[in-house]
């Protein structure tokens, strides 16, 4: 009778485990199921948000094309000027040098210079402006030299400013990324603000220097939109504790109470279609560093 009792406990107590083996082994299959499911719904979302900050850029760099193009064809219009004179300069220049080459070959056949040849020279001389020519050929190269260095430092900046960073971070110099910014969106903003920087030393970090470089042009574009005219708009770095500190402070109109309690709303915006996605998109851009 024991025996059969033992037996039959134990048969119940298998079952027992083996169904509460099935429930586990079902329900660790379920959430392999839902872990799956929300690594795909993150990886979506991650590609999304990329998607969105690359949208973004794409229409930063939309709203500054024309004071990017401003900004180039400055450089661009006194190289060619300078190009120009250059070319008229060379002119004189070469007609110079064939009188005094006639000069030296009637020296190399001659004892002695006659005053008509020593005339004709500085006629020659006087009619090229070749002093003047001289003094000013090392001025156009210079101004071509540096439009030259100007046109290179927009695109470099531009073309790091619209790039798609790597999912790795990367080292990263905090002013010299918004200096760059600035150097981009200043010519968009320049008739309504003026953008004074206050910049400390701050040490090295690593990032996503593309996606810095959205958050402070937003906070640009962003402080612009709100001041009408004569508006100053400051940004400061400095370290507190370790960390890296930036600081945007602007004289405009401000926000009212809605926008303030939905400002840091991932991808809040007051903005129309097609206009930006004002600062709500900086928020999951910063919380990435």
């Amino acid at each position: 009778m024991d025996n059969i009792d033992y037996k039959a406990a134990y048969e119940r107590q298998k079952k027992a485990r083996e169904r509460v083996e099935g429930i586990i082994e079902l329900r660790s299959r379920e959430l392999y199921d839902i872990n799956q499911k929300l690594m795909s719904a993150y990886k979506k979302l991650k590609a999304q948000k990329l998607q969105l900050i690359h949208q973004e850029k794409l229409a930063s760099v939309g709203q500054l094309s024309a004071g990017i193009a401003h900004e180039i064809n400055n450089p661009v219009g006194f190289i060619k000027g300078n190009l120009g004179s250059l070319k008229d300069y060379m002119e004189s220049i070469k007609t110079m040098l064939e009188v005094y080459k006639n000069l030296t070959d009637e020296m190399t056949n001659s004892t002695e210079v006659s005053a008509e040849e020593l005339e004709s020279v500085n006629k020659a001389k006087k009619e090229s402006d070749l002093d003047f020519i001289l003094e000013d050929v090392n001025d156009l190269i210079s101004e071509s030299i540096d439009g030259t260095a100007r046109i290179e430092e927009i695109v470099l900046g531009l073309k790091n400013f619209s790039r798609v960073d790597s999912d790795e971070k990367e080292e990263l110099l905090v002013n010299n990324c918004i200096e760059n910014t600035v150097k981009l969106v200043n010519n968009e903003v320049k008739y309504k603000a003026e953008i004074k920087l206050n910049l400390n030393e701050v040490p090295k970090t690593i990032g996503y220097p593309g996606r810095l470089s959205q958050v402070i042009l937003n906070l640009i574009v962003n402080a612009s939109q709100a001041i009408d005219q004569n508006g100053v708009i400051t940004i400061t770095t400095k370290e507190v504790n370790g960390k890296i500190v930036i600081e945007a402070q602007d004289n405009g109109c401000g926000m009212d109470e809605k926008v303030i309690k939905n400002i840091f709303d991932p991808f809040y915006t007051t903005k129309d279609v097609g206009k930006g996605t004002g600062l709500g998109l900086s928020i999951p851009v910063a919380n990435d560093f």
